[in-house]
């Protein structure tokens, strides 16, 4: 299951806010050698803010957290203008109902055919996120490994110009559509059955 985290419900998420830093900084600090901030063991920038929405994917048992990603509004500074502006062959589309992902980020301990089954999932999540507050697009940038999945998995994804060469890696920034039929497309292509998120509100948490 993944949770949809908020300024609305972020206080109930606090614990499992800070495992997602944790998990960010040994795979993107720690592992990919990145040249990002780190803030007494966890990977934090100027991204996360109060507007950003959150996705973390528990396991069964909602114990432990099995992967994340971010999505924040392009209205506000993002990555795609302030970072990865060169990358566009034009500016890159914004307004209220153009958001940004970044940070897929899955946790160290996966390995494999597992891996590539969250980083499924939380697509799905990040579609169903957007269908649920009216998103129309998002954008990203993709490196290497992740633009032949992110190209073909099944959503109306463009590339908004060329790839390029970033330290050791390569990446492209891209646009996808959101529409229902993309989503059922994605969900056909990966066997995902039905809804992977959930939403708790402060109430909903008190009740169960």
């Amino acid at each position: 299951m993944i949770f949809i985290v908020t300024g609305e419900n972020r206080h109930l998420f606090e614990s499992e806010l800070a495992q997602m830093h944790r998990q960010r900084k040994a795979v993107f600090i720690d592992d990919l050698g990145w040249k990002v901030p780190a803030i007494g063991g966890m990977e934090i920038d100027s991204y996360d803010h109060a507007n950003t929405i959150y996705l973390l994917l528990h396991d069964e048992a909602g114990q432990e957290l099995l992967a994340s990603a971010r999505l924040f509004p392009t209205t506000q500074p993002h990555l795609m203008t302030d970072v990865f502006a060169h990358l566009c062959a034009l500016p890159p589309p914004t307004g209220p109902l153009v958001w940004e992902a970044s940070r897929f980020c899955a946790s160290p301990e996966l390995a494999g055919r597992r891996r590539l089954e969250v980083l499924w999932q939380i697509l799905a999540g990040v579609m169903e996120t957007c269908l649920l507050f009216g998103i129309e697009q998002i954008v990203f940038t993709a490196n290497r490994a992740f633009l032949p999945l992110a190209m073909q998995c099944g959503w109306d994804a463009r590339t908004l110009g060329n790839t390029v060469a970033d330290g050791d890696d390569h990446v492209t920034p891209v646009c996808v559509q959101i529409h229902p039929a993309g989503l059922r497309s994605l969900r056909r292509r990966f066997g995902i059955e039905g809804p992977v998120t959930r939403f708790v509100t402060p109430r909903l948490r008190v009740a169960a």
